[in-house]
């Protein structure tokens, strides 16, 4: 996979264990990035049952939850874990090169 086919989200550093930091990415619905237990996940930002942005949520035993009705979706891959969550939000792989975290760049078209 070469760097031209990537797009820079953030530097990892930018991310707190526990974390979650709102990105963006060419092509993507509004997106976010979570650190837990040392890993990266890249998952859509938009609460599936509030329209909430989950990066205003917290971060916690892998779970993101919602800041509006404390609904709850597995960071890994992104089905609901709480009520009254029940539709999955979209997860992405994340590629890690050097210091920064990227997504792969959406072909135009």
């Amino acid at each position: 996979m070469s760097t031209e086919s990537l797009h820079r989200l953030c530097a990892k550093a930018d991310v707190p264990e526990g974390g979650i930091i709102a990105v963006s990415a060419p092509g993507y619905e509004p997106l976010a990035v979570c650190r837990f237990d040392g890993a990266f996940y890249v998952i859509a930002d938009t609460c599936s049952h509030g329209l909430a942005s989950l990066s205003e949520g917290e971060i916690a035993d892998g779970q993101v939850f919602c800041p509006f009705h404390g609904g709850a979706f597995d960071v890994a891959t992104g089905n609901p874990t709480e009520s009254p969550c029940t539709v999955p939000i979209a997860t992405y792989p994340v590629v890690e090169k050097g210091e920064d975290l990227y997504i792969q760049a959406k072909e135009a078209g």
